[in-house]
């Protein structure tokens, strides 16, 4: 009889031990290789970050860390790039980041981690790829300091840099997953009304002019990906021309006759301005946002746009929202199984009650 309800005490321990739910190990390290083809591994999010570049304090802002920013670049200052939630800081929170300015910007860095208010160990410098500065990443890094690069060209490559910053200051990654869901949708929809041959797409080109010089894309740019994730055929694609751009002619747009051309968000004129050069005024020239082509979440927004743009029959409002995941209840199955383990022990009760 102790035989039997010492099985069925084992019996109610396996039962329970199998219900216990699985629990993801936390403070998994961070890995992150960038542009240069530099692994940082750290072992906690980072505590502080430079933000050397007006798209990684969009993507702070975006991701809700603007608060990890302790030191940023004088392109992030509210003059330059507009970034509303950096109005008030002081402008000894701003450092020109360029090659010129390098030994500055090293004797910074220096200062925050003498005076403790950076440290080496848990900090990231995140920044620009640039080939320029190079040599001060490099410096940088020989002190002794994290950091992080991003130089992409293209639009996944923008969905990237936003999932990496997240990783790299410990936040979700929603906004990199709707950034990405942003053009699963496109395609998606695109599909089912049955616009997925190049025949069937709306002709467009993206052009930039300045110096008297006018570039056509090419491909191997994020303007060019909006064309093509929008739904658009790049008329002005040729493989025998260098990318991403290559020197064109106003003759040239009206021979390739798109409905619409993408203007550069630089271009110093306006759009009316840049459509009496091409002298068509059934061309459509619509002037982009100089943040879309930024390593930043407005990369999706300005993806959005041009759908909207292209097939508005399709596409209006606000960019979607990835759809909710099934919620599982992980109590679920430890009710079920501790249930059942209950009937257990009342049925080896009983039985040993009528034995006695």
């Amino acid at each position: 009889m102790k035989r039997i309800g010492m099985f069925a005490i084992l019996a109610v321990i396996v039962l329970l031990a199998s219900a216990i739910p699985s629990v993801k190990a936390e403070g998994a390290a961070i890995s992150v290789t960038d542009s240069r083809g530099v692994t940082t591994t750290l072992a906690q999010p980072a505590t502080h970050v430079a933000a050397f570049g007006a798209f990684v304090t969009n993507t702070l802002v975006d991701i809700g860390f603007l608060n990890t920013a302790i030191i940023l670049d004088a392109s992030s200052s509210y003059g330059k790039s507009g970034i509303v939630e950096v109005q008030n800081y002081s402008a000894d929170r701003f450092v020109t980041v360029s090659s010129t300015n390098k030994d500055m910007v090293i004797q910074t860095m220096l200062h925050l981690a003498d005076n403790s208010t950076w440290n080496k160990t848990t900090d990231v410098i995140i920044g620009y790829g640039y080939s320029t500065l190079s040599t001060m990443w490099s410096e940088l890094q020989q002190n002794g300091f994290h950091v992080i690069t991003f130089y992409p060209n293209s639009y996944d490559g923008i969905v990237k840099v936003v999932s990496d910053i997240e990783s790299v200051v410990g936040a979700n990654h929603s906004v990199s997953q709707r950034m990405s869901y942003v053009k699963t949708y496109i395609s998606e929809t695109l599909n089912e009304h049955g616009i997925n041959q190049t025949s069937e797409k709306i002709k467009a080109l993206y052009a930039s002019y300045s110096a008297n010089t006018l570039r056509l894309g090419n491909g191997g740019s994020v303007t060019v990906d909006f064309i093509n994730f929008a739904g658009g055929n790049n008329v002005a694609n040729d493989t025998s021309k260098g990318v991403p751009t290559y020197e064109g002619s106003f003759s040239a747009i009206l021979q390739l006759s798109p409905k619409y051309v993408l203007l550069d968000g630089y271009y110093s004129g306006s759009a009316a301005e840049f459509s009496q050069l091409i002298g068509n005024d059934s061309i459509v020239v619509f002037k982009m946002d100089k943040s879309w082509n930024t390593y930043c979440p407005d990369a999706a927004i300005g993806l959005w746009t041009i759908a909207s743009l292209f097939y508005p029959q399709y596409f209006s409002g606000n960019t979607p929202i990835v759809p909710a995941a099934p919620q599982s209840n992980d109590y679920t199955i430890p009710i079920v199984v501790g249930v059942g383990a209950i009937v257990v022990v009342a049925a080896l009760v009983i039985a040993l009650r009528r034995r006695n």
